[in-house]
């Protein structure tokens, strides 16, 4: 390839980079709550639930009724799989306010990236939690396959291959009670992965239109902590 060829591939690339971040600002359904206050109800929400005292409202008949015409969350919570981690009771959210995103270890996958644009894109979410937690079981096996390693599948290996590099520092470590630590850096590093992988997320970031929060889930507290 010569020169001028490759100067041409170049330009187009970042032609498409360039229409991704127009089309996410153009077509963009802009939420009603900004970021800061999306962030104070998550909290009191946490509040609320780690308190047993929980709202108990907002998922009745009445309140589904509401909702099918369409959907309008506020924020987008990007979370593990795991049982004992569910965004919308932890953070004592009614039908339709939270957009929820479960992967096993908050795993970045395709369908992952993608429903995180939507939301950000078409239902005006302008908050993205990414809530790693205590005692995380990906992150265990992803710590345990750092040097190599089967972790049970191919599917699984792909899962922690794709946790690896926010853990490699933790190679000649000793976990630290609950993974905690571990996790934190896990969580970092999903953050700025999301960043690095979605030109439409960065391209909202960046102005400030989206912000990206990072949180830990307390298993035995219920509380959840923010970086």
């Amino acid at each position: 390839m010569n020169l001028k060829k490759i100067f041409i591939s170049v330009i187009c690339l970042l032609s498409v980079q360039v229409s991704c971040k127009e089309a996410a600002h153009e077509h963009r359904l802009k939420g009603e709550i900004n970021p800061q206050k999306s962030l104070v109800l998550l909290k009191n929400g946490n509040t609320r639930y780690a308190t047993d005292h929980p709202n108990l409202k907002g998922i009745g008949k009445a309140d589904r009724s509401k909702l099918v015409s369409g959907q309008k969350p506020y924020a987008i919570v990007l979370s593990c799989s795991d049982s004992r981690v569910p965004p919308e009771i932890v953070f004592d959210q009614k039908l339709g306010e939270i957009f929820v995103v479960r992967t096993a270890g908050q795993s970045l996958d395709s369908a992952a990236i993608a429903s995180i644009e939507y939301a950000v894109s078409h239902l005006g979410s302008n908050l993205i939690v990414v809530m790693g937690h205590e005692s995380c079981g990906a992150v265990k096996a992803a710590l345990s396959t750092l040097k190599g390693g089967d972790a049970g599948s191919p599917w699984l290996n792909k899962l922690v291959a794709d946790l690896h590099p926010h853990l490699k520092r933790f190679s000649e470590l000793s976990q630290t009670d609950g993974v905690i630590v571990e996790s934190w850096a896990n969580v970092e590093g999903v953050a700025k992965d999301l960043l690095d992988r979605s030109e439409i997320v960065k391209g909202l970031v960046q102005p400030g239109e989206v912000k990206i929060q990072n949180a830990l889930y307390h298993l035995g507290s219920g509380e959840v902590e923010w970086r």
